[in-house]
């Protein structure tokens, strides 16, 4: 019997439809408690029939429990992917719409040899960069959060992060350390549509923005030594060539207080034998789609 075959094929339905319940925002419309297939598509504005269809189906991928008609959340989706709580990943259906459509395309990327997906700040409109932004804005977050929790911060007063994106990884640290400054570094106009982000997490007093290339040059001076106790390189290194990606680590060093910690992070660090963990190997392949040099490296290649 085909076993994995069908394995693989009856995993795919059920993301679809965590996905379209994200979308729909259909997760915060049950916050305030059980609702019936017709009172939830009353809130959300749709047809409840065809509502009732994608309700039972997230009943089966174990988002949604049912009783006597009723709908309402799980624990895990009353805790990620209702807007507004501390977790809340439910803004990262737009990421996960561009993921799973690139790797739709992996089959033309090898084909081609090039990008079938190509992702480019630099050609995409300024309000595509920021929902692209927002989506990862709540990830980031919680990497800062963790970020925190898994290392001592309790001596570092200034860190860097470079490609930070919307900011989110500084503001999840900022808020763990109140006597903690930090400094985005992104491209030019990367850093004016993360601006109104930062400003609205309530750290624009502590977080400030610099424009600039990580591959140009290292980051200008920061305070209060002219250089920083830490730098961070989350989900950065992995869309880079390793000629790229060598260069970006040289730079971060050279901004670097002496003792100073550098720390990489993402999906996209693989074992040294290739085979894991999962997440790397298949963002590896994703990459290929939207990055013309971007790859997934080993630990051994990142040291």
């Amino acid at each position: 019997m085909p076993e994995t075959i069908q394995r693989l094929q009856a995993g795919v339905a059920p993301a679809l439809a965590m996905l379209a319940g994200m979308k729909l925002d259909l997760f915060t419309a049950l916050a305030t408690g059980p609702a019936t297939a017709a009172e939830i598509a009353e809130r959300l504005g749709v047809d409840a029939e065809r509502l009732a269809r994608l309700l039972h189906a997230l009943v089966a991928a174990g988002l949604l429990n049912e009783t006597d008609g009723t709908f309402a959340n799980t624990e895990e989706a009353d805790a990620f992917l209702v807007a507004g709580k501390p977790g809340y990943l439910g803004s990262a259906h737009e990421l996960l719409s561009t993921l799973w459509h690139a790797d739709l395309m992996t089959a033309f990327s090898i084909r081609s040899g090039e990008p079938a997906a190509l992702h480019d700040y630099s050609t995409a409109s300024d309000e595509e960069t920021r929902r692209f932004l927002a989506g990862l804005h709540a990830s980031a977050i919680a990497a800062g959060r963790d970020l925190a929790a898994r290392f001592d911060f309790s001596r570092i007063r200034s860190v860097i992060d470079i490609g930070g994106g919307s900011g989110g990884l500084l503001a999840g640290l900022c808020e763990q350390h109140p006597d903690l400054h930090g400094t985005l570094l992104e491209l030019p106009r990367v850093a004016r549509i993360a601006a109104p982000m930062i400003h609205d997490s309530g750290l624009a007093a502590r977080v400030t923005i610099e424009a600039g290339d990580i591959l140009t040059e290292p980051p200008p001076t920061g305070p209060p030594a002219g250089r920083y106790d830490a730098a961070i390189l989350r989900a950065f290194l992995q869309v880079l060539s390793r000629e790229d990606a060598a260069r970006a680590v040289r730079h971060a060093a050279a901004s670097l207080n002496p003792g100073g910690r550098l720390f990489i992070i993402g999906a996209g660090i693989l074992d040294n034998d290739r085979h894991g963990p999962a997440s790397a190997v298949f963002m590896s392949v994703t990459f290929m789609n939207l990055y013309r040099a971007g790859a997934s490296y080993t630990e051994a290649e990142h040291f």
